[in-house]
């Protein structure tokens, strides 16, 4: 399935992908503290486990180590 954001097709890992490195790339700019945003980063990537790919999967979580 494609996704259209902002006139660009996207497949739902490069979306979601897009979605989560420019959350990431905010996590100075926002009051938000950065404990919550990780937080909420590990909510997405639980609901889109079927979509994200396990080997980068798992280089995330050997450096949030």
């Amino acid at each position: 399935m494609m996704i259209n954001y902002q006139g660009e097709d996207f497949t739902e890992t490069e979306f979601y992908g897009r979605e989560t490195l420019e959350a990431i790339q905010l996590t100075n700019k926002f009051p938000t503290p950065k404990k919550v945003l990780i937080e909420m980063l590990e909510e997405m990537i639980h609901e889109q486990l079927n979509l994200i790919d396990k080997e980068e999967l798992n280089h995330y979580i050997h450096a949030k180590k």
